[in-house]
């Protein structure tokens, strides 16, 4: 048997390539929960009895769901109430189910269910869809009264959008480099920010909490990544760290979008609200 490297009793499942561990699944909880509340705890957004909103990506059910299981272990410390925004598509999968009522034993949980604005999700681009999901988000947790909304953003994706965008000179796509985008209304915190993307899968399918998306996105290109990650499957942080910077001088000069927060060259709505019709798709949400 191979045991685990951290706590050395329980049987090893999965090899983190990142860091080279093998790890029990409670160690590998214990290691995932460590970002999600340093990035919750570095945003500065929360007060004690907060109401917070957590959404349930369309796209990536299953990292949402991941994500709901690893707030539930840090919440304590931030002693907050959290209202889980569900896509009336994936109401009653019995995943989904599970996966509320494990969280609710250890914190407080309302639920919110809303039909999300489906658009033909194989023909967007994955930075089309965040923006999308997260205007739909915004609208709920206002809706709700929430003081921020917690959404799921991973380390990988936001690389791979921060490096797509600096290739293709439109840094309109920085914005998602970001932990945190303390403009919008309420704040927005991409809590998943500093945990890779094959760990947040092997979380999900050891937890079996595994839901398949409503859509798949197109993904940008992995050759600039492939370009800069050398032997691992990451980016080394310092790379993630330099694109935070270079996302958070933008934040300074740039516009911001007032239905999903990101970078923007004019005043109003950004390129990909506008094209998808996002101000009109969230009448019907608001009210």
């Amino acid at each position: 048997m191979v045991t685990c490297d951290v706590c050395k009793r329980n049987k090893a499942v999965y090899l983190r390539t990142y860091s080279g561990h093998r790890l029990c699944p409670r160690c590998l909880e214990r290691i995932l929960a460590r970002p999600v509340k340093r990035v919750i705890g570095e945003s500065g957004l929360l007060r004690p009895n907060s109401r917070i909103a957590l959404l349930i990506r369309p796209s990536n059910p299953a990292f949402s769901l991941a994500g709901l299981r690893l707030l539930s272990k840090v919440e304590s410390k931030f002693n907050v109430k959290i209202i889980v925004i569900i896509p009336s598509q994936l109401e009653g999968l019995d995943r989904v189910s599970d996966t509320l009522e494990i969280a609710a034993q250890r914190t407080i949980i309302e639920k919110i269910v809303g039909k999300f604005p489906v658009i033909d999700g194989n023909g967007l681009s994955m930075i089309a869809c965040v923006r999308l999901e997260r205007a739909w988000g915004l609208t709920l947790a206002r809706k709700s009264g929430a003081e921020a909304l917690l959404y799921p953003l991973d380390r990988t994706t936001s690389n791979l959008l921060a490096l797509e965008a600096l290739l293709e000179g439109n840094p309109e796509g920085l914005s998602e480099a970001l932990p945190t985008l303390p403009w919008t209304k309420p704040p927005t915190i991409h809590y998943l920010h500093r945990i890779e993307a094959e760990a947040l899968v092997a979380y999900a399918f050891i937890d079996e909490a595994w839901v398949d998306s409503l859509c798949s996105p197109a993904l940008p290109s992995k050759i600039p990544f492939l370009s800069l990650m050398g032997s691992r499957p990451e980016l080394e942080f310092s790379s993630t760290k330099t694109l935070e910077r270079l996302a958070l001088n933008l934040s300074e000069k740039w516009n911001k979008c007032p239905y999903c927060g990101g970078f923007t060259r004019s005043k109003g709505a950004c390129n990909y609200c506008r094209s998808l019709g996002v101000p009109r798709l969230l009448e019907d949400t608001a009210k």
